[in-house]
């Protein structure tokens, strides 16, 4: 009877052995997109995710009837070069995998708008600079997961303007488009992206009425020039549910939706999550304008 049951522990410590903690990264992703990582093991574990500087630790949740996954969404930034490095330690190992960044050819857009807003007046700075400050507090927060792939659409528009496209406010270049305008009339209803809890939603100068949702593990979602507000900071809210009305509040050439994604402070092209699974490799988002008009005058935001 002993030997019988050292011979069965032998066998369970073999079929341990046999089964070893998948890891799921790509190897390659296009500049100015987030990409999912992911490690599955057959019992709980927790997995430290070590990516441009900052670390996660992430407790993994059950996926199935004998496996645990450790899940993480990470971003390539919109200038990034050449090869990177995620670190990844589960169950006292440590790998590391190399995740190239593949270039994108981002267009260009030429808009006109009130001039104070391509160079506001000495009387808003210090309001522009409260608004960057609050932002970036938003920006910080680091909290449990709740997003899911794929996202919702917040509005069923068409993209007018990309994300990452270098922009021209009045002849004057200004910084890469860091979100995507979506076509939506005036008072339509705005949907959250994914589970979350409201972090701010309040007036800014450049995003008009703005709110910011904290989706968990460094990932936001913000939608500005916004009509109206249905939420407050604080506020738990689920993937679908209005969270506003979109309008043209704030810089704008016209009523639309401008919808930012953000992770870990880095900003991404929301649109490829919208897909399952999500396309991490490919050129910008396309427009409803790819087609230039015949005048060869480019299109507005609206």
């Amino acid at each position: 009877m002993k030997r019988l049951l050292v011979f069965t522990v032998f066998l369970l410590a073999l079929a341990g052995a046999a089964r070893a903690a998948e890891y799921a990264v790509p190897v390659k992703v296009s500049q100015g997109h987030a990409f999912p990582v992911s490690v599955t093991d057959a019992a709980p574990f927790d997995a430290v995710f070590l990516w441009r500087g900052e670390r996660f630790r992430v407790t993994a949740e059950r996926a199935g009837d004998a496996t645990w996954k450790a899940e993480l969404l990470l971003a390539m930034p919109l200038d990034a070069t050449g090869r990177h490095t995620l670190s990844l330690s589960v169950n006292g190992e440590k790998r590391n995998f190399a995740i190239a960044a593949a270039s994108v050819p981002w267009p260009q857009s030429v808009l006109k708008v009130a001039p104070k807003y391509v160079e506001p007046p000495k009387d808003v700075q210090e309001r522009i600079a409260r608004d960057v400050q609050r932002s970036r507090n938003a920006l910080a927060s680091r909290t449990e997961k709740r997003w899911s792939l794929p996202l919702q659409r917040p509005v069923p528009g068409g993209v007018t303007s990309p994300f990452g496209g270098r922009r021209v406010f009045n002849g004057k270049p200004r910084a890469p488009h860091k979100g995507t305008d979506m076509r939506s009339p005036e008072g339509a209803d705005v949907l959250a992206v994914a589970d979350g809890t409201v972090l701010l939603a309040e007036p800014q100068y450049f995003g008009g009425n703005t709110v910011y949702l904290d989706h968990g593990q460094g990932v936001i979602s913000t939608y500005a020039h916004l009509s109206a507000f249905d939420v407050t900071p604080g506020q738990s809210v689920r993937k679908g549910e209005r969270i506003g009305r979109s309008g043209s509040t704030g810089r704008v050439t016209g009523p639309h939706l401008h919808l930012g994604f953000l992770v870990q402070g880095v900003a991404v092209d929301a649109m490829p999550l919208f897909s399952d699974p999500p396309s991490l490799v490919g050129g910008p988002t396309r427009s409803i304008f790819d087609t230039k008009p015949k005048d060869g005058t480019s299109r507005s935001s609206r």
